[in-house]
């Protein structure tokens, strides 16, 4: 997630020191500083560390200038949130934010327990904690993620020769690393060729998923209107908006002498980070697909392909990769206290190994490493947590279930699988089930977390909406400049009304959803409920009918829609927007009733 700072007056940073480096000898050694073993979330790159104690994990984001945490986190860390310095904002996409500072008096990670450790906070919740380039642009990165390694690397007398050392001998590409003008800002860029033409990229593993600028875009001749192009449902950042997207073709992306044919890639309308920012970041997804070592003291960027999807835009696979790699020189470099890519040996190596390759949709191997975890290590909660979802996609629901069992079993206070195992009692019709997972989550999830949403909606789906609302008022409480903040006021707007209470707030609620997010289907949807609850039916039409004008497959705008025409008098119209309603959802007017909506009158 790539942002940068903003400051009018004097630069503020700092670095982390985690472990110093080897005296230098005369032949080039790659010494490690820390050796971060990395677990992917889905495409979240996840470390493990403590904080005061605590033991907790947070994300690496190569796009991030800082470290940063959202206010929810901090507030569930328990630490003390301080004014940062005047004038002191971070620019990211959706626009500036402004920032305040924590202080963790002891941050444990690799084993190395730091004193007084300064985060960011501030900007949208992206979900977790993000470690950012004043620990992984300290010296030379090494990303694996496909394996589960991310190194901070100190090289010594390598100020020539090839530093891919674990192509053993095989070939390799490279491509120069882009210095910025400020030397405490360790950026991660490097230049690539869209549909040939030349354009500045970052390598952000904080991005899940590659993204382009669209000016970068049509400066390599992508036409928007042409066939193919879709429009996505907004991308966010640190700033408070939601900016407009788009997943359009690509014939060529070149990075070096690699080129990745007929593809598609995620744009957005606005300017990445700032007018200084790169136009292209390459995610996680791409930096999944290749072993990468960015050789800061060589100014260059080392990588080879490892596999897979490079851009996973989730609606096509590029048609393929054509190489034309450096051939490594032998002998030039020695590895010392670095290794290559051995075989995973322990069971965390295995469960690393897996949830990359779930990550990267390679569910089967996943499963075989994720088998070999458990069977390894059969008391470790992740373990079971991780196969129940590799299970999942390959289609085995009830090997899933039994995985999500067996991790509760060992760890009954997890919130998070609390709430998968919720969900999936909930589709199996056990009510009675989910109900008591969602009360048990409700008690172990910080109040402030976006998690809490989740089990909100559950409530609601329980028929309890009224239990939901407790929950949004926390949530946003804690985000209250956040991009995803209309939709939390949407969110409580729809609970009041469903539940029939405060409707007066649940408007209030809704209004302020449209003001700030805009003229958007479902708010309107939720706001004609309110209307609906009160009354006011020339109202409530005219909110149903707008929302029906920009997506007239709305279940519920069209059944409530003939509810209100049947009251009005309209019943032709009426009965045919619930017959509507009906073939779209089956069981709208069950749901309906489930709140007190009657099927042919208020």
């Amino acid at each position: 997630m790539t942002w940068r700072l903003g400051y009018s007056g004097a630069l503020w940073t700092a670095a982390l020191a985690i472990i110093s480096a080897s005296p230098a000898l005369a032949a080039c050694k790659l010494a490690v500083m820390a050796d971060l073993p990395v677990t992917m979330t889905g495409l979240r790159a996840s470390v493990p560390v403590k904080v005061n104690g605590k033991d907790t994990s947070f994300w690496l984001d190569s796009g991030a200038f800082f470290s940063i945490m959202s206010k929810a986190k901090a507030i569930e860390l328990g630490l003390t949130i301080q004014p940062a310095p005047p004038g002191l904002y971070i620019i990211g996409i959706g626009g500036q934010a402004s920032v305040e500072v924590v202080t963790i008096k002891s941050f444990g990670i690799v084993g190395q327990d730091i004193k007084n450790v300064q985060f960011l906070v501030g900007g949208s919740d992206a979900g977790n904690g993000l470690i950012g380039r004043n620990l992984l642009g300290l010296a030379d990165t090494e990303f694996d993620l496909a394996n589960g390694a991310v190194k901070i690397i100190r090289p010594s007398n390598c100020e020539k020769g090839g530093l891919a050392y674990w192509a053993a001998g095989k070939p390799y590409f490279t491509v120069p690393l882009i210095t910025g003008s400020n030397p405490y800002d360790h950026i991660f860029r490097l230049p690539i060729m869209i549909n040939g033409v030349k354009i500045e990229a970052e390598l952000d593993s904080g991005a899940p998923t590659s993204l382009l600028t669209r000016r970068a875009a049509e400066r390599a001749g992508i036409d928007f209107t042409a066939t193919g192009v879709t429009p996505s449902d907004g991308v966010t950042g640190f700033g408070r908006r939601r900016e407009k997207g788009w997943v359009v073709p690509v014939a060529s992306v070149g990075i070096g002498d690699e080129e990745i044919l007929r593809t598609r890639l995620e744009v957005i309308d606005n300017s990445i980070g700032g007018p200084d920012g790169p136009d292209m970041l390459l995610g996680a997804d791409f930096m999944m697909a290749h072993h990468i070592y960015v050789a800061r003291g060589q100014r260059r960027i080392y990588f080879t392909y490892s596999g897979g999807k490079p851009f996973l835009t989730g609606q096509a696979a590029p048609e393929g990769v054509s190489a034309h790699p450096t051939d490594l020189p032998a002998g030039k470099v020695r590895v010392e206290a670095v290794n290559g890519v051995p075989d995973p040996k322990t069971a965390e190596e295995f469960a690393r190994r897996g949830n990359a390759r779930l990550a990267a949709g390679k569910a089967d191997a996943a499963l075989a490493d994720l088998n070999e975890a458990v069977r390894l290590s059969p008391d470790k909660a992740a373990y079971y947590g991780a196969r129940s979802r590799a299970h999942e996609a390959v289609g085995n629901a009830s090997l899933a279930a039994a995985d999500i069992d067996k991790a509760l079993a060992l760890e009954p206070g997890n919130g998070e699988l609390l709430i998968v195992r919720a969900v999936e009692r909930l589709h199996r019709k056990d009510k009675a089930g989910a109900l008591a997972d969602t009360e048990a989550a409700a008690k172990v999830v910080p109040q402030s977390s976006l998690l809490s949403l989740g089990i909100a909606d559950l409530f609601q789906h329980l028929g309890q909406p009224a239990r939901a609302i407790p929950l949004f008022d926390a949530v946003i409480d804690a985000h209250p400049a956040d991009s995803q903040l209309a939709a939390m006021l949407n969110g409580r707007c729809w609970q009041r009304a469903l539940a029939n209470v405060d409707l007066d707030k649940a408007l209030g609620d809704c209004n302020r959803a449209i003001r700030r997010g805009g003229i958007n289907p479902g708010f309107l949807d939720s706001r004609a409920l309110v209307y609906f609850r009160k009354g006011d039916f020339k109202a409530s039409l005219a909110d149903y009918d707008a929302a029906l004008a920009i997506n007239p497959r709305i279940a519920w705008s069209l059944h409530m829609r003939g509810l209100v025409r049947l009251a009005s008098g309209q019943a032709e119209a009426g009965r045919a927007d619930q017959a509507a309603a009906v073939a779209i959802q089956p069981d709208i007017a069950e749901e309906a009733a489930t709140f007190g909506i009657g099927r042919t009158s208020p």
